[in-house]
């Protein structure tokens, strides 16, 4: 396991709630790199003028680009029981959070070749 994590900002919000986000993120990126020889999982964050964003990157599983629409969702899961545990709910409490404080949520992923979730908060005036 290799874990790389760059600076992360302040943000304003539910401490609880938003460290239930980053646990969800940084679990789903572990669990789905998990049959990798060497997972690799990268939280970086980003500024723009409106928003801190902040992604959590594996090179684990991914999924089919045509699904991503489906992964936040309640219950939705891309992969078999079998393969990777879970009962759907992880990415939907973030989504739910994270538009709860007024932000937006992403993913991006390719089958075999891992994934990025991300989600972006405003800044604070």
């Amino acid at each position: 396991m290799q874990w790389e994590i760059g600076a992360l900002p302040t943000v304003l919000g539910d401490g609880a709630l938003l460290q239930q986000v980053m646990t969800n993120l940084r679990s789903n990126a572990l669990k789905y790199s998990r049959h990798r020889r060497v997972a690799v999982i990268r939280v970086t964050s980003r500024m723009t003028a409106a928003e801190w964003g902040i992604e959590v990157k594996d090179n684990g599983a991914g999924s089919d680009p045509q699904h991503a629409g489906r992964l936040f969702g309640l219950f939705q899961r891309l992969h078999r029981t079998t393969v990777f545990e879970g009962t759907g709910v992880g990415l939907a409490t973030v989504r739910r959070v994270i538009l709860r404080h007024g932000g937006r949520v992403w993913a991006d992923g390719r089958s075999g070749k891992g994934a990025t979730f991300g989600f972006g908060l405003p800044r604070a005036e």
